[in-house]
């Protein structure tokens, strides 16, 4: 008799009466022995990748808390360096990102000058007395008076070859760490009030904290041959009264800080705001001769000068020596000793070239109209005196002239601007 599950059809609880048939047991397999070999085989396949990761990265005693360290400051989004350097004449406080923009000051013996790094070129803005050239040409120092200057990179490249990205910053550090001896376990060292470990490497020393997590604190630069070139500048004493260092010794210390993605964004806003500003920025790196000098033609509606000017435009950092350069010239008239006012205007020149460039002096026209009535009435004064004879006068216009060409046009600051701003937003900023 069969008997269906449940009896009668969906019945629930089943009728009394009712004996569920047992359900046989499913037939007994044999072990599967592939299975076990393939265990056996993952395990040794463990076993050889822990054994190929140990060869591979061989790690020398007292290293980890630096390679902890400096693995969290290769993934930070921005940095902060604060650095004194020969002897303490130099100081600096920059902040780095991770795509190598630097904002900050290099102050040097107490005078700061500010520090930009943007698109791949090194600016500043110095205080009167440290503008190139301001010992030799006072009217030079002048149209670079407030303005953003760069081509200067042999003046500072020596202190801001330190300051790089994170990852390239801690890239560097690895490399001088991994040539280094074992490291003591027992030390006692302290940077800014916090527990510190030591490493002593061939490029100079790396603290890190020593409780976890592990970060850098300082590290320091050793130059082989001693005593870097330090600018020559009006505030800078001679080499006979700087510091002596001995060969091989520490150019300085940069205190290191990793900052957050909310500091980075403080950063980025710094940097956009000092980009927008470049407009009126300074290429030092071409150099500018008068080919003669300027002409001035002045009557009573304004003055027209026109200087003729070669230049010459160097490699150093990267700079371009062909195509064509936009050179800004400011004339300053004076008219028979009078001060009449100035004019400015920018040409596009050959780089490694010459050719001319001209500005009107609309407002030098009242000046002229004055000076020529003096000049008149003093010459009509002395025929009378002289009885009608012809008395000829003479006006003497002039113009100093300076030409200085632009570093960066309104088109790339631009793109610059944008760029930041998507890099900005990376790393959770607006």
């Amino acid at each position: 008799m069969e008997q269906t599950f449940p009896p009668q059809g969906a019945q629930w609880p089943p009728p009394q009466g009712w004996v569920p048939q047992p359900v046989p047991a499913p037939p007994a397999r044999k072990p599967r022995r592939w299975l076990l070999f393939g265990g056996i085989a993952g395990l040794v396949v463990v076993l050889l990748a822990g054994l190929t990761t140990w060869l591979l990265w061989p790690s020398k005693a007292g290293r980890e808390p630096f390679e902890q360290a400096l693995a969290g400051l290769a993934s930070a989004p921005a940095v902060r360096n604060s650095t004194s350097s020969v002897g303490g004449m130099i100081k600096t406080d920059v902040k780095t990102t991770a795509f190598g923009e630097t904002s900050g000051t290099m102050s040097f013996q107490g005078r700061k000058i500010e520090i930009l790094v943007v698109g791949g070129k090194v600016y500043f803005k110095a205080p009167d007395g440290m503008l190139p050239g301001s010992q030799v040409d006072s009217s030079a120092a002048d149209d670079l008076k407030d303005r953003w200057i760069t081509g200067e990179d042999a003046l500072f490249g020596p202190v801001l070859q330190q300051f790089e990205a994170p990852e390239k910053l801690a890239t560097r550090l690895r490399e001088a760490l991994e040539r280094a001896d074992e490291i003591p376990g027992d030390q006692n060292e302290t940077v800014r009030d916090i527990p510190a470990l030591k490493a002593s490497t061939s490029a100079g020393d790396l603290y890190v904290s020593k409780e976890a997590p592990h970060r850098l604190l300082r590290f320091s630069v050793k130059v082989p041959g001693g005593m870097p070139s330090v600018p020559r500048l009006p505030t800078m004493p001679g080499p006979e009264s700087r510091p002596q260092m001995p060969t091989g010794g520490s150019l300085g210390e940069s205190d290191v800080d990793a900052l957050s993605p909310q500091e980075t964004d403080a950063v980025y806003e710094d940097l956009v705001s000092n980009t927008k500003k470049l407009s009126g920025a300074v290429d030092t790196g071409v150099r500018f001769d008068m080919d003669g000098a300027a002409t001035v033609a002045c009557s009573a509606s304004g003055c027209t000068v026109t200087a003729n000017v070669s230049n010459s435009a160097s490699a150093n950092g990267g700079g371009k020596v062909t195509g064509q350069v936009n050179a800004t010239m400011t004339a300053n008239v004076t008219i028979g000793g009078r001060s009449a006012g100035s004019c400015q205007n920018t040409a596009s020149l050959p780089l490694n070239g010459s050719g001319s460039i001209s500005c009107v002096n609309g407002g030098a026209g009242s000046v002229f109209s004055s000076v020529e009535a003096e000049k008149k009435a003093d010459a009509e004064a002395q025929s009378r005196a002289a009885g009608g004879v012809p008395v000829q006068y003479r006006i003497e216009s002039i113009a100093s002239v300076s030409v200085v060409a632009e570093a960066i046009g309104q088109v790339e600051i631009t793109r610059l601007v944008d760029e930041l701003g998507r890099r900005r937003a990376e790393v959770g900023g607006r």
